[in-house]
């Protein structure tokens, strides 16, 4: 008789470590038996929304990573030529030193504190520049100039190591193939291009560097699927593209390239494919821009690349979207029915305890009556707990079952607060103040060592972050937006908080983590919702529910792993205004909320709770991929 392995194929392999995490085991499936975790490998390719430019516009020299990127230069209907710089964070853009020269159609290589921008179209009557700029972080100061005057010229390279190649030139022909390298001072020829194009995507350093696809007619389009490939010296042609296309974003370097956007001929469509090469060969990434967009910005690597600006098939556009590609060691989670709550309620902003020992106080009730009863859960039962001196609406807070603090809230006149009180797992005394106050802003930590972020002072919205030590609060780092409705999880030295309304108002995917001094880009998530439940650490959290907007309630589950954000399974119940509690993203609790279809109502509130598992647990692990 035929064995199992026979019939079935491969059994699941028992290891005593992680396999080495690289795409070639996507898909494997095997038992670590020194965690006693089953695990396997999936990967993720996604694009997800960041902060907009200020002005939105195309044809701009772009540089540096998906956290500290510059956009400079460029053309818009309004401004026209442009000298304005951005500078984006990884969350918003802000004002940077201004060009020199106004010009469009200009290349950048380098980095945030050490760019480099060169050529481009001059406003009139002048014609194309040969100039080159040097940015530190601050201002640009005048550099050598090309050999060549050019427009939608290759870069690629360092300040003190570019290269320049191809483009559109004043001459007959009207494109080169003439490549030049800077040393920080001057320019000086290297080897051509085989074949003259313009708008081609580039990627790279000085002696290493990608060139692939662009037009080798102009004025008109005749778009080449080409990849040239340079060592310092010499130009070598490599495996085409799939899709021929002009005026596409690269970023990374000569080994791991992203290659978006652009347009195709016979119309100058925007296209939204994206392709990776991995040395080799090209090919197409699942995740898609959710802007197609042409003559746009792009920065970053292949595994962390950031599109933005350009031309979207409607005009020009100010939308940033951030590129992740990462491998994640986990199996899918489930959900199961936990026994309801005592009392329907929603909007208690915290992360509470454990799956089995997790504390919910305040919020409001069916008839919108804001509460001042608190529940304890011990992972079978809900019992009555203490009651809060004051009845509040979407407060903050932190710690575990018998060592909780609650922060700011709203009362029934709808006056935000700044109070904080204690909780002994009996009682609730009074605290030390905030230093602001905050409703619909969101805490986390524990009773000694908490924090709060956001939220509405009764005027508007903040960035404000303050810190807990069990008495008395201080002022921590200021969040890069103002924001409230947000999540928060994890420890005061390690937190997590984002998404949200931005002022209250606009639905943003932004995600920081806070080190005890100051805030940080997170991965950005790709779903837009707010009030929703959470809990967690930093490197590995559960985000559910939510409102996405257009007077809708979300089941949606997403799962952090310290980089990105995964989907996984949805919970039964559709409501905004959850209420979370766990140790880590790999067990918790979510219950209550707000099912209305408006949003706001309090009909609908419900006392249902659900408790989430993920077999690895919050051994879950994440590595960025540099292979495609």
């Amino acid at each position: 008789m035929a064995d199992y392995t026979e019939i079935k194929g491969n059994r699941i392999q028992y290891l005593d470590s992680d396999p080495t995490l690289t795409s070639a085991i996507e898909g494997q499936v095997w038992y670590n038996t020194a965690t006693g975790t089953l695990k396997g490998l999936t990967q993720i390719k996604a694009w997800s929304s960041g902060g907009n430019m200020s002005i939105a516009r195309g044809y701009m020299a772009s540089l540096g990573t998906q956290t500290a990127a510059v956009g400079a230069g460029g053309y818009n209907s309004t401004g026209f030529y442009r000298t304005d710089t951005e500078e984006y964070s990884g969350f918003s853009w802000t004002a940077g030193g201004a060009l020199n020269a106004a010009r469009y159609g200009l290349a950048g290589t380098g980095i945030q504190t050490a760019g480099l921008a060169f050529s481009g179209q001059l406003a009139p009557p002048s014609g194309l520049s040969n100039s080159t700029e040097e940015y530190d972080g601050s201002s640009w100061t005048t550099g050598g100039n090309l050999g060549t005057a050019r427009l939608y010229t290759g870069a690629a390279g360092t300040q003190t190591a570019g290269l320049a190649f191809g483009g559109r030139t004043p001459a007959t022909p009207a494109l080169t193939t003439a490549t030049e390298e800077y040393d920080g001072s001057a320019w000086t020829a290297g080897g051509n291009l085989n074949t003259a194009k313009w708008g081609s995507a580039a990627s790279g350093i000085q002696t290493a560097a990608l060139n692939a696809t662009g037009s080798t007619t102009a004025p008109s389009t005749t778009l080449t699927s080409q990849t040239e490939l340079y060592d310092g010296s010499t130009w070598t042609v490599g495996t085409n593209v799939i899709t021929a296309r002009l005026a596409s974003g690269g970023n990374g370097n000569q080994t791991t390239t992203l290659m978006s956007g652009g347009f195709s001929s016979p119309s100058p469509n925007a296209l939204t494919t994206t392709e990776e090469w991995d040395g080799s060969i090209w090919s197409t990434s699942p995740a898609s821009l959710t802007t197609g967009r042409r003559y746009a910005g792009a920065a970053g690597t292949m595994s962390q690349g950031l599109a933005f600006g350009g031309y979207g098939s409607t005009g020009q556009t100010a939308a940033t979207e951030e590129y992740n590609s990462n491998i994640n060691v986990a199996l899918p989670g489930a959900w199961a029915s936990a026994n309801n709550m005592n009392v329907n309620r929603f909007n208690w902003r915290a992360d509470v305890g454990t799956q089995t020992a997790t504390l919910v106080v305040g919020g409001g009730d069916p008839a919108g009556v804001y509460l001042d009863t608190s529940e304890e859960y011990d992972g079978t039962d809900w019992t009555s707990g203490g009651n809060i001196p004051t009845t509040l609406d979407g407060m903050g807070g932190g710690g575990t079952q018998t060592a909780a603090f609650a922060s700011g809230g709203n009362n029934p006149s709808d006056v935000r607060q700044s109070q904080t009180i204690n909780y002994n797992g009996t009682a609730w005394t009074s605290s030390g103040s905030m230093p602001f106050n905050s409703g619909q802003g969101s805490g986390w930590g524990t009773q000694t060592a908490g924090a709060h972020v956001g939220g509405y002072n009764n005027s508007a919205w903040v960035s404000t972050t303050a810190e807990y030590n069990g008495s008395t609060w201080t002022a921590g780092g200021a969040y890069p937006i103002a924001i409230g409705y947000n999540f928060a999880v994890g420890t005061q030295t390690a937190g997590l908080s984002g998404i949200g309304l931005e002022n209250g108002t606009t639905l943003n995917t932004n995600v920081a983590e806070y080190n005890g001094t100051s805030w940080t880009a997170g991965g950005s998530n790709s779903t837009t919702r707010h009030s929703s439940g959470a809990f967690g650490i930093q490197t590995s959290a559960i985000y559910s529910g939510g409102s996405p907007g257009s007077g809708s309630q979300g089941s949606a589950v997403e799962e952090y792993n310290g980089t990105g954000w995964t989907s996984v399974t949805s919970t039964s119940t559709s409501a905004a205004y959850r209420m979370g509690g766990g140790a880590d993203g790999g067990s918790g609790i979510i219950m209550g909320g707000n099912s209305s279809p408006s949003g706001t109502g309090p009909n609908n509130t419900t006392n249902v709770a659900e408790e989430w598992t993920s077999p690895s647990g919050a051994t879950t692990t994440a590595s960025t991929l540099t292979t495609s």
